[in-house]
């Protein structure tokens, strides 16, 4: 997996302990259900397995979510955590 990121989105993570925590957040919509990344430098109360180290940020991932090629991220406007899988937010 190669980390996708500009340098201030990594010192963000990194200024925030280095700990970068991924998860699917699943919801109905019209077409069935759907999956989107979710990232937060705040561990939640899932279960998380270490799937990458790169630039000094650690990536935890819950089970059954498939490594990606990329792993993008960056920070929308209102300065929160946005990580896109291969380049998508929608994962299936």
């Amino acid at each position: 997996m190669r980390l996708v990121a500009e340098q201030r989105t990594l010192q963000l993570v990194a200024d925030q302990g280095g700990e970068l925590y991924l998860w699917a957040r699943g919801f109905r919509c019209c077409a069935g259900r759907s999956y989107v990344l979710e990232a937060s430098t705040r561990r939640p109360d899932l279960t998380f397995d270490r799937i990458h180290e790169e630039e000094g940020i650690a990536v935890w991932a819950t089970p059954g979510l498939v490594e990606p090629d990329e792993l993008h991220l960056d920070v929308d406007r209102r300065g929160e955590l946005r990580a896109f899988w291969n380049g998508q937010s929608w994962i299936g």
